[in-house]
């Protein structure tokens, strides 16, 4: 069988999407769980989680080993949809594009990386045909609208966008007593 042909590719496809939602769901549990709260109350203060008992090292050589996990299944994946992965593929732009993708689709969020990701990609797939030599200005432009309009990213606009309309329609202001974290 050939890479390129429309029945594998779309094989590539599925397996792809069905390696996307295990990684959404696996690192949603592992957030959900007892290491999730953990992960957090490290990055808060690894002092304090020194303190009360646990071993930082420890959850972070999991952490390290999970991402290392997924980033070796998304180069497997990827390797045979382009054809060859060589070292002038990797650099500060593709870096730099993946800080790109979660800043867009909302930093703290696992949906917000997926939304950033498939948006800035299809984004890339329509103006580097039309104007590839801009592409590195579009995106630098997208990442400093990004922090200074709207710094939550998609996601946090999306919400911050739904709150607002669940004010309009019960009629409450924007300065009420619930929208100050007062609870009747």
């Amino acid at each position: 069988f050939r890479l390129s042909e429309p029945g594998t590719q779309r094989v590539l496809y599925i397996i792809t999407v069905l390696a996307l939602g295990g990684a959404y769901f696996l690192c949603r549990w592992i957030v959900r769980s007892r290491t999730g709260k953990v992960l957090l109350a490290i990055r808060d203060s690894e002092q304090r989680v020194l303190f009360s008992g646990y071993s930082p090292s420890t959850y972070k050589l999991f952490v390290f080993v999970v991402s290392a996990g997924l980033a070796g299944l998304a180069g497997m994946l990827y390797a045979p949809q382009v054809g060859i992965i060589t070292p002038a593929q990797i650099g500060v732009l593709p870096s730099l594009e993946m800080v790109i993708w979660v800043a867009v689709g909302g930093r703290g969020t696992l949906v917000g990386a997926i939304i950033g990701a498939v948006g800035v990609n299809f984004a890339r797939s329509i103006l580097t045909n039309y104007f590839p030599e801009l592409w590195p200005f579009f995106l630098g432009g997208l990442f400093i609208a990004v922090v200074l309009v709207f710094p939550d990213g998609l996601v946090g606009l999306a919400s911050r966008l739904n709150i607002e309309s669940v004010r309009k329609t019960m009629g409450l202001g924007k300065h009420s007593a619930t929208s100050e974290g007062v609870q009747p």
